[in-house]
């Protein structure tokens, strides 16, 4: 899912127009939110709040700072970005930040004058720069440089799981769809976890109780014990109204048309074949063979036999 992160762009505003407009354009362009406080009259005393508010609401904060040290905050003393950008780290928001580097200050100043250094708080803009460059930022020499600075560091800012961004309404998945699939799936893991707890429970009353040769009714012992003196294998099959099973060379369901015996020894075949004892083979799966398993059980039932016990 696609998602979109508002980023809140911080600097001052006449003296870094052209390099705001070049982040706004930059921020688009790699199909994220663009947000800043540039509307807002310097002096309101109700802007630091308001500020504030859309610095929650955004996801990345950006401060862009060039020439100037902005407009002062009177209770604080401080500009509003200073202030913005004590705000972020305090609340430890990803933030990230470019600085113009001496270069461009000076190409700036000789193309708009004065008007693009400070003049007022040389001193407060040099603490500010400061404490900005003394963590990770990165310095420009021009727009393009601006602009890859916020291509490069959203696309580290969109790997972050934990950045919430904005999704469009139709990437959203219908949590009714989702909680009726949740529903059926815990439905379905509760039926496989009593399906396991009683296999365990056969399982147990098998090794703690009985074998496998013990459970196994007289018929089931009498057709594995003949096809292990047969190569291991048992023929069933079906013609008509009839149907014949031979195991051993001899013919089990007698008469052949009788339901009641194809019943009693198709059961018998079930029987072994549940328990893994045979395995049917052969493309219409009408023959079948003792398994390894099979053959074990039959010389445990001949070594009971010879001991003579039950």
């Amino acid at each position: 899912m696609k998602k979109k992160l508002q980023v809140f762009i911080s600097s001052t505003y006449t003296d870094m127009l052209i390099e705001r407009q070049a982040v706004v354009a930059a921020v688009l362009e790699a199909g994220h939110i663009p947000a800043g406080m540039e509307l807002f009259a310097a002096g309101d005393e109700s802007q630091v709040d308001t500020i504030r508010r859309w610095i929650d609401d955004s996801d990345v904060f950006m401060l862009i700072l060039g020439g100037r040290y902005g407009s002062i905050e009177p209770k604080s003393g401080k500009s509003y970005i200073e202030l913005e950008y004590e705000y972020v780290a305090a609340n430890k928001k990803p933030l990230f930040a470019a600085v113009i580097s001496e270069k461009y200050l000076d190409a700036k100043v000789k193309a708009q004058g004065v008007s693009a250094i400070e003049t007022t708080n040389g001193n407060l803009l040099m603490d500010f720069r400061g404490k900005v460059t003394s963590k990770i930022c990165k310095f420009f020499n021009d727009t393009n440089e601006l602009k890859l600075i916020v291509f490069q560091s959203l696309s580290n800012f969109e790997r972050n799981e934990g950045l919430a961004g904005w999704v469009h309404g139709t990437d959203i998945i219908d949590p009714k769809a989702t909680l009726e699939e949740l529903s059926r799936l815990q439905a379905e893991n509760a039926s496989l976890r009593e399906q396991v707890e009683t296999a365990k429970a056969f399982l147990s009353s098998l090794s703690s109780q009985q074998t496998i040769e013990s459970t196994l009714t007289k018929d089931a012992i009498d057709l594995l014990s003949s096809a292990a003196t047969d190569n291991g294998q048992i023929l069933f099959m079906r013609y008509g109204n009839s149907a014949s099973l031979i195991v051993g060379g001899r013919e089990y369901i007698v008469p052949e048309d009788s339901e009641l015996e194809e019943a009693r020894w198709r059961g018998a075949l079930d029987e072994l074949a549940n328990l893994r004892l045979i395995q049917a083979f052969g493309y219409r799966g009408d023959t079948y063979r003792l398994t390894r398993a099979g053959y074990e059980v039959v010389d445990k039932i001949v070594t009971k036999g010879d001991d003579g016990s039950n």
